[in-house]
Parts: structure tokens; C-alpha cells; sequence
């Protein structure tokens, strides 16, 4: 029994078409200067090469700076957390799609035009919600889709707008 599993997954590892059995990590595109960043902080962050390709076929992340400057300039913001801890606390005007129940949610983006600047976010750097749903947006035809990598962690040591229910 022993042999014959490790043959399949010698099998399995040499196949070009083989099975992937570890999820391979998504490259994270940032998104470029035009949202005012400096060139410094432009280069990386937090250890991830940072491209600074604005035109890209997928959502961008952005700092904890760039997002700031875009809750100023209105653009929206949705939290993929989940409802219990978008009620205990969230980005002051955000809405809340939850990524893991996207499509109990999904009617949220009824009124939401697929041109509109959309910043997703979750938790924080540990939390890879707001990329799924950034995905899963971008797919669905939003053009304008950004990842705060900082999340809600970052938003909260700023001190920057919040609501909640405490």
C-alpha cells in the first residue's frame, strides 16, 4: 500500500499534466506611482517584489498610504471578512461581500458599476480573503480592483475612519 503511493505521487510529481498537491502561491501585482507613492516605497514591501505594471490583466495591491488617499477620493471599500466581524468593526463606509459566503452576498453588488474603483480588503497581511474576492470581482468584469494589503489591522493602528457596533 505504502509502494504504491509513493509511486503514484513519483508518477504524479513527473507528469507535466500532473496534479498540483501544494497550492502554489499568487503573485501579488502593486499597483505603480500613480497613486502617489514615492519611488522608495515603490520598490518592496514586507519582502514582496512589488510589480509596477498600472496596466495589469489582475487586481494590484496597494499600501496602507495609497488606500488612505483613495477612502479620501470616495472610492469604495469591501470587506471580505465575515458578517460577525464586519459588524464588530470595519473601514468607515465599507461594505460588507464575504468571500466565503460570495454568493449569499453577491446581491450587494447589484447597484455597484463594473467601472467603479473597488478596494477589497480582510484582516491584514495573514489574510488572503481580500485577494480571493479581488479575483473573483475582476472576473465578474470590475475593471478597477485593488488589494489593501494592510487590511483592517493596518486601518486600525493608523487611526483612520472606523464603525462599529461596540
Amino acid at each position: 500500500m505504502v509502494t504504491s503511493s509513493l509511486l503514484g505521487l513519483i508518477v504524479n510529481y513527473l507528469d507535466p499534466k500532473g496534479i498540483s498537491l501544494i497550492r502554489e502561491d499568487r503573485v501579488i501585482n502593486w499597483a505603480g506611482d500613480s497613486t502617489g507613492i514615492d519611488e522608495q516605497e515603490q520598490t518592496t514591501i514586507d519582502g514582496f517584489k512589488k510589480n509596477l505594471n498600472d496596466n495589469s490583466t489582475e487586481p494590484a495591491a496597494i499600501t496602507l498610504k495609497q488606500a488612505y488617499k483613495f477612502y479620501n477620493e470616495k472610492v469604495l471599500f469591501i470587506d471580505a471578512r465575515d458578517f460577525v466581524e464586519y459588524e464588530i468593526g470595519h473601514i468607515k463606509g465599507a461594505i460588507n461581500l464575504p468571500y466565503n459566503e460570495f454568493d449569499m452576498y453577491k446581491s450587494n453588488l447589484d447597484a455597484i458599476s463594473k467601472n467603479t474603483a473597488i478596494v477589497a480588503y480582510c484582516d491584514g497581511q495573514e489574510c488572503d480573503l481580500s485577494i480571493l474576492l479581488s479575483d473573483k470581482l475582476f472576473e465578474l468584469g470590475y475593471s478597477q480592483v485593488y488589494i489593501f494589503w494592510g487590511g483592517w489591522i493596518d486601518w486600525q493602528l493608523a487611526n483612520y475612519p472606523i464603525e462599529s457596533d461596540e
